[in-house]
């Protein structure tokens, strides 16, 4: 009899054994085919021109770095910023976040383009173009923007990654310029625009004599904007880099 109740005890273990084995093995399979559930973005609010932020990446004299700025910023309590980037064909990204003071309306971070550990810097080669983009979190939800941008060295030809806007100078072959959409106006203006803001970046001095056109689908004048000048319709060579906006002829 002792030994008919070992042998029940021993078929009872062996069952949970094999029962709990192909208990984990369900699981795993479940957790692999599962779905990952995505961050919530937050709610998305619409922002019209006029209370959107202005964006600049401004390359270092060596292109190692660009200086992001953002100004004219409203009803934000954080903002969270995504560089990525081409480097010899692969992508490459620069990420950070800033908690801002009360009424800031102006922030600006060095975003190197590359990698440091322990005073050694790695830097990314033949960096082409990439695409900002901006969250600002408030209480009301998140104003999510992106800006695409060209990055380009020594060319004569300087174009938006859109293939809309072009600016046509000689240029030393050692100046790195960056083209981009600046996402919102740098000042107040009273047109509307037919195009969207570009902006053109340099280190360094930023006299030239060019010329510029943007391409939109109704005949149109270009504007420039000027820290100095502020907004001013083109009627010839550009004289330095700017801030560019098309705007319907009448």
């Amino acid at each position: 009899m002792k030994e008919t109740w070992w042998v029940f005890v021993l078929i009872f273990v062996v069952i949970l054994a094999i029962g709990g084995f192909w208990l984990v093995q369900a699981k795993k399979r479940a957790g692999a085919n599962a779905t990952p559930t995505p961050t919530p973005e937050g709610v998305l609010l619409e922002t019209a021109l006029e209370d959107r932020p202005y964006v600049s990446l401004v390359p270092r004299a060596d292109g190692r770095e660009l200086k992001l700025t953002i100004s004219r910023i409203k009803n934000a309590q954080t903002i969270e910023y995504e560089l990525v980037y081409l480097s010899a064909g692969l992508s490459r990204g620069v990420i950070g976040n800033v908690k801002l003071a009360a009424d800031q309306t102006t922030i600006s971070r060095d975003l190197l383009l590359g990698s440091c550990s322990k005073n050694v810097c790695k830097y990314d080669e033949d960096v082409t173009e990439g695409t900002l983009t901006l969250r600002f979190r408030s209480p009301e939800g998140v104003r999510k923007f992106t800006a695409d941008f060209n990055f380009q060295q020594g060319d004569n030809l300087l174009t938006s990654k859109d293939g809309q806007f072009q600016l046509e100078a000689n240029l030393p072959a050692s100046t790195y310029c960056l083209t981009m959409e600046t996402i919102g106006l740098p000042a107040d203006f009273e047109e509307t625009p037919a195009s969207p803001i570009y902006g053109v970046f340099s280190a360094g001095s930023q006299a030239i004599k060019a010329k510029v056109s943007i391409t939109t689908d109704q005949p149109t004048a270009v504007y420039q904007w000027t820290r100095t000048g502020g907004w001013q319709a083109l009627t010839g060579a550009v004289s330095q880099l700017a801030t560019f906006v098309a705007i319907a002829s009448e």
